[in-house]
C-alpha cells in the first residue's frame, strides 16, 4: 500500500476509472470529475494505492471559514469497499498535512461530515470513526456549501 500525491491533468485517466468505480456504488460526491471537483484548483490530492490500483483518494484545501490556519483534510474522501479493513483516508493525512505545512507553518486540520441521514450515510460511518480514534475533537455545526457539516479538529 502505497500514499502519494495525485494532479489534475497528469493522473486523470488513473482518477476516471476511479469515479467510473464510485458510479457503480453510487458514490455521488465522487462520481465524476465535476462531483468531486477534482479541477477545483484549491485542492491538493493525495491517493492511496494497492498493486498499482488507485483504491481511496481524498483532497485537501484551505478553510478560511473556520480561521486563517485552518485547513480542510479528507475533502471528497473515498475508499473502495472490500480492498482494506481500515479507513485508508487516514494514511493520506500525512501527505495532506505535509503539503498544508508548506502553504501556512501554523496549520490547523480539521475534516467535516454531511449530517443529512439521507445523502450523508458513509459521512456518518467516517464521522464515527474519527470519534472512535480520539484524535479528533468537536469542533462546531455549520453550513458548508449549502449543506449542514459537523466539523472536527484533528488533535
Amino acid at each position: 500500500m502505497q500514499s502519494k500525491y495525485l494532479y489534475p491533468k497528469v493522473h486523470d485517466d488513473i482518477v476516471f476509472d476511479f469515479c467510473k468505480k464510485c458510479e457503480k456504488l453510487n458514490y455521488v460526491n465522487n462520481n465524476s470529475f465535476d462531483s468531486m471537483k477534482w479541477y477545483w484548483d484549491d485542492v491538493m490530492w493525495s491517493g492511496t494505492f494497492i498493486d498499482n490500483v488507485l483504491v481511496s483518494l481524498s483532497g485537501i484545501h484551505a478553510f478560511p471559514e473556520i480561521n486563517k490556519n485552518a485547513f480542510r483534510v479528507m475533502f471528497r474522501g473515498v475508499t473502495l469497499p472490500g480492498v482494506s479493513s481500515k479507513f485508508l483516508n487516514f494514511e493520506q493525512l500525512p501527505l495532506n498535512k505535509e503539503w498544508a505545512y508548506i502553504q501556512n507553518e501554523n496549520a490547523e486540520f480539521y475534516v467535516t461530515f454531511n449530517t443529512s441521514p439521507k445523502t450523508g450515510s458513509k459521512s456518518n460511518r467516517m464521522m464515527r470513526a474519527i470519534q472512535r480514534t480520539k484524535k479528533f475533537e468537536y469542533h462546531s455545526t455549520m453550513n458548508y456549501f449549502n449543506v449542514m457539516q459537523e466539523v472536527y479538529v484533528l488533535l
